[in-house]
């Protein structure tokens, strides 16, 4: 618990600071160290950004700044784009994962519609899938037009993560 209310802290002061410099860049230092230590950092991060999250919080701290917020979808944003359709190896499956559950943590439905909307294909073949990750995979089929195929081979789904994704399973043509 000590480590993941820095992480919130942490987060939360990317909200307050006055002057809060180039938080894509920042973001996109943390999302690039390879050991994965900024994973929570970074969903605390793009959840502020959602206006619900933010709003009970900015009721007791003041405004959080707009520019913030903004740098944040704008990071997701880019993060969604450079990985859709890259999903070659493990690694590359997991991260389009993890920038998944971003767009899930930003509640933000617009950005997930332009972003995964017309999404056709998802493979996430041979990866560990949690209960939290078939959520945020089944809101994020939720969101797409029409999925053609969906492939989630040896992904170790229990029980519990199948009740997740069940709801959306009819959008998919292929599920393999």
């Amino acid at each position: 618990p000590h480590l993941t209310i820095q992480e919130f802290v942490a987060a939360l002061a990317q909200f307050l600071t006055p002057d809060p410099g180039d938080i894509g860049k920042l973001l996109s230092e943390a999302y690039g160290k390879e050991d994965g230590r900024f994973e929570i950092f970074l969903r605390f991060v793009a959840g502020l950004s959602s206006p619900q999250a933010a709003r009970p919080l900015e009721e007791i701290l003041g405004r959080f700044l707009h520019q913030t917020t903004c740098g944040v979808i704008d990071w997701v944003k880019e993060q969604i784009d450079g990985q859709i359709g890259n999903t070659k190896s493990k690694t590359d499956k997991r991260n389009l994962l993890d920038t998944f559950h971003y767009l899930f943590e930003s509640q933000n439905k617009v950005l997930a519609r332009v972003t995964v909307g017309s999404m056709e294909t998802l493979t996430f073949c041979n990866l560990i899938m949690t209960p939290i990750d078939c959520a945020v995979l089944s809101q994020t089929i939720g969101l797409c037009n029409k999925i053609k195929h969906l492939e989630l081979e040896n992904c170790h789904i229990q029980f519990e993560g199948l009740q997740q994704l069940e709801p959306v399973l009819h959008k998919c043509r292929v599920l393999r």
